[in-house]
């Protein structure tokens, strides 16, 4: 894995030469980096050499994460569910739940597609073998959140949660140093008195935006690197009128940010279509969030880091996950003068944790408030309107914030590239002298959910 810098992940935005893109967009890309490596003997522009270096760890990736082609993916799926036939299967793809490229013509599926497949359908297929499963509820916690917070004008948490991260059994390296860091709650104005209660080794909590707990130690065989921390959580409720909106407003926050927040012509053309002679940036934020909602459709996905230019993905495929979602509607929001950025860490229930993330956006005289557009997406396709207004300004109190901007170093800063340069959700490690990647395994939990007064 490359030594990599940071701001070096903007060259991702730099194109790729056609030879070499007839391997990647053909699946071949065993081609694909011998084409790469011819290309790194020549004397080309240093931003094409870097877009060539991390586009060599991508295909390398692609390689590992796409080897599960259809009848095997089936057989996964009918181990736990029997009735899954194949047509029942296809009606999932077209979905857009399984993720999958095409090797000389043959889908092949992303390696936990069976496993995606299960938390987005798993009551559709229990309903093959039984008819009789009763309907799903999947927004009764968020009901529920919504009235504490129209009552009382916020709702406020205590939370506790353990991270683990353990090097997988080809990667260890005994008595190499090795540098680990895990998500870690980043202290900010909603999320507060973050105490750490233990860790496996010593740790630094780190002050950059994407906020971890840094270890450095020596490797041991069987070695977990562990971190418990509990912190407070009070989320306001906001009812904006748009009337209300102030005349000036700030203009930070409303750039471009290569490779992914780009205006590009598709996304310009688009923020004007939905602009029009709109100036109110409360009613220019809404129309992006509606936009978003009601075109994209929520889908697992493959690592961002093997996607060129994630909006635009979405904005022309139709689906994404909540991160693709969220990055679509910033840089609508971007492209049409209302600054937005990027939140995200992990929705945190009392019966379990999993990554997520999310969206703020800026209106004066309300400052900063949030847009969760997968959320608010999957309440108004299951008909509850009133949820799909709540997460348009409003957000709930199952979350744990890691991340208050998009695209950030770590503190102190990896040496290799990140499995994921663009957030910090999965913990990231690596040795003094080589990079980790995706050979490691993280595990979280949740200890406590204490609701406060």
């Amino acid at each position: 894995m490359i030594r990599f810098d940071e701001e070096e992940i903007k060259y991702l935005a730099v194109e790729l030469p056609d030879e070499i893109k007839f391997f990647k967009y053909s699946g071949d890309f065993n081609g694909e980096r011998a084409a790469i490596a011819a290309y790194l003997k020549k004397d080309i522009p240093f931003a094409l050499k870097r877009r060539l270096d991390i586009e060599d760890v991508i295909a390398e990736g692609m390689l590992d994460d796409y080897n599960t082609d259809f009848d095997a993916l089936l057989g996964r799926i009918r181990k736990k569910y029997p009735a899954c036939g194949p047509e029942h299967l296809e009606h999932i793809i077209g979905l857009g739940n399984a993720d999958y490229i095409r090797k000389n013509g043959v889908r092949y599926f992303q390696n936990a597609a069976a496993s995606n497949i299960f938390g987005c359908n798993g009551h559709y297929l229990k309903s093959i073998s039984d008819p009789d499963v009763p309907p799903e509820e999947p927004n009764r916690l968020r009901r529920e959140n919504l009235r504490i917070m129209r009552e009382k004008g916020e709702r406020a948490v205590r939370i506790t949660v353990e991270e683990k991260l353990s090097v997988d059994s080809g990667s260890q390296r005994p008595g190499r140093t090795i540098r680990v860091h895990l998500p870690y709650p980043c202290e900010c104005p909603h999320q507060t008195d973050i105490t750490l209660l233990d860790a496996s080794h010593p740790v630094k909590i780190g002050k950059s935006a994407h906020c971890t707990a840094f270890i450095e130690v020596p490797y041991l065989p069987g070695d977990v690197y562990s971190v418990k921390f509990a912190y407070t959580l009070r989320i306001p409720y906001f009812r904006p009128d748009p009337s209300k909106t102030s005349l000036g407003q700030p203009s930070f926050f409303t750039g471009e940010q290569p490779p992914h927040i780009r205006f590009t012509p598709a996304i310009l053309a688009l923020a004007k279509e939905l602009k029009g002679v709109e100036t109110n940036r409360l009613v220019l934020a809404g129309r992006a969030y509606e936009w978003v909602t009601t075109h994209v459709v929520y889908s697992y996905m493959r690592e961002y880091l093997f996607i060129d230019n994630i909006p635009e993905f979405a904005m022309m495929n139709g689906r994404g996950d909540c991160g693709v979602q969220a990055l679509l509607f910033i840089t609508l929001c971007r492209a049409m003068g209302v600054p937005a950025r990027w939140q995200s860490g992990s929705h945190v229930r009392p019966d379990g944790i999993g990554s997520h993330d999310w969206a703020q956006f800026y209106v004066e005289p309300w400052g900063w408030m949030w847009c969760d557009p997968s959320f608010g997406g999957g309440a108004l396709r299951s008909g509850d309107r009133v949820l799909w207004n709540h997460y348009f300004c409003n957000l709930d109190v199952f979350r744990e914030i890691n991340c208050t901007d998009f695209q950030q170093p770590f503190d102190p800063p990896k040496k290799f590239m990140r499995r994921d340069p663009y957030d910090n959700q999965s913990g990231e490690a690596e040795y003094e002298d080589a990079g980790l990647g995706f050979d490691t395994t993280r595990e979280r939990s949740v200890i406590s959910f204490e609701e406060l007064i």
